[in-house]
C-alpha cells in the first residue's frame, strides 16, 4: 500500500504560517500596549507629583509669571495624560483584534490537523487490514502446500 499523503498538506502549511504571522502580530500589539501602559503610568505619576508640588508652592508667595509657567506645564501634563489614555485605548482595541485573529487562525489550523489525523488513522487502519489479508493469504497458501495430496501416497 502507498505511504500516507495528506492531500491538504499545502493548505495546512499555509494555515500554520498564517497562525505564526498572527502570533507575531499579537506579540507586537501586546508589546505596544505594555509600553503605552508604562507611558501612561509614568505620566500619571509625574502629573500627581507636579500637582502635589503645586499645592505646596501655592501656600507660599510666587510671582504671577511663575504661577503661569507652573499652570502651563500642568496643563501640558494633563494633555499628555489624556493623549496617553487615548493611545492606550486604541492599542487595547488593536490588541483585542489581534487576539481574535490569532484565535481564528489557530482554530482553522486545528481543524485541518484533526482532518489530517483522521485521514492518517484511516490510512493506518486500511494498511493494517491489507497486511492482515496478505498474511492470511500467505498462511492459507502455506497450509495448503503442507497438506498431503490425496492419492499420492496410495499404491495399488
Amino acid at each position: 500500500m502507498k505511504r500516507f499523503v495528506f492531500s491538504l498538506a499545502k493548505v495546512l502549511e499555509y494555515r500554520k504560517q498564517l497562525e505564526s504571522d498572527r502570533q507575531l502580530a499579537f506579540s507586537k500589539a501586546a508589546e505596544i500596549f505594555r509600553r503605552r501602559e508604562d507611558q501612561l503610568r509614568t505620566l500619571a505619576a509625574e502629573l500627581t507629583s507636579y500637582q502635589n508640588a503645586m499645592a505646596k508652592i501655592g501656600t507660599g508667595r510666587i510671582s504671577a509669571r511663575e504661577l503661569a509657567l507652573y499652570r502651563s506645564y500642568l496643563t501640558y501634563l494633563e494633555t499628555q495624560v489624556g493623549q496617553a489614555v487615548v493611545w492606550l485605548q486604541d492599542s487595547g482595541r488593536d490588541l483585542e483584534t489581534r487576539r481574535r485573529e490569532l484565535a481564528v487562525a489557530s482554530q482553522e489550523k486545528q481543524v485541518l490537523e484533526k482532518v489530517k489525523d483522521s485521514k492518517r488513522a484511516e490510512h493506518d487502519y486500511q494498511l493494517a487490514r491489507q497486511e492482515t489479508a496478505d498474511l492470511d493469504e500467505i498462511g492459507s497458501n502455506n497450509y495448503i502446500a503442507a497438506m498431503p495430496v490425496a492419492g499420492a501416497g496410495d499404491s495399488v
